[in-house]
């Protein structure tokens, strides 16, 4: 059972954006992928240089994930850009899919289910899977708004938790699907002690299996 301390990440609200920046987003969603900065200034009918100014704005506020592209041959990889979700979408849609496919097993053993379905789609949805597993992982973590950071021992720590208040009130529920959103987006079983919940002042604490190094 995870325990919850006067220890942990910091929590917080989104920041505000404006109306142009939330069309940007609206335009990543429908997108429904990873899409370059000339794909948006094609969709949005917006100067690229604006476009640029506004996903600097997005970025800086975690609104939405950057990732560099593969590339064949010569030539320096693009950029694309993918929206992050509601901070709490996320959560509820992976808890209800554990609840569908959980018959028969504990409420935190249904949320860890629903947790690896996420990292699935997350590893689908940002075109991660010729990604290494540690850096699939770290991105995945960056993405949902867990602000990883690695330490000198190589372990992670999640500065950060849009889901704070719900983690504090139902640790074991909340946590269980973030240990399964660690292993559908690193494709392995996690051992749960390699999570660490409220572990440290400012993080919690994720130890990844050392084959992802």
């Amino acid at each position: 059972m995870f325990t919850v301390e006067k220890l942990g990440p910091s929590g917080g609200s989104e920041l505000p954006v404006s109306t142009a920046q939330d069309r940007l987003l609206e335009l990543l969603a429908e997108l429904g992928e990873p899409a370059t900065l000339a794909a948006l200034s094609a969709a949005s009918g917006l100067h690229p240089n604006t476009v640029r100014g506004h996903l600097d704005v997005l970025l800086a506020r975690g609104r939405v994930t950057r990732l560099k592209t593969r590339v064949r041959g010569r030539g320096r990889p693009a950029w694309t850009y993918a929206a992050r979700e509601a901070p709490y979408a996320g959560l509820a849609e992976a808890l209800a899919a554990g609840l569908e496919e959980g018959t028969g097993l504990s409420p935190a053993e249904a949320a860890r289910r629903g947790g690896r379905r996420w990292g699935e789609r997350l590893t689908t949805r940002l075109a991660l899977d010729d990604t290494a597993p540690r850096e699939r992982v770290l991105i995945a973590l960056e993405h949902v708004g867990f602000r990883p950071e690695i330490d000198e021992t190589g372990v992670v720590r999640l500065t950060h938790c849009p889901f704070l208040d719900a983690a504090h009130a139902h640790p074991d529920a909340v946590c269980s699907v973030h240990q399964g959103l660690l292993e559908g987006t690193l494709g392995a079983t996690v051992e749960t002690g390699a999570l660490k919940p409220f572990a440290r002042p400012g993080a919690c604490l994720v130890e990844l299996p050392e084959e992802t190094e």
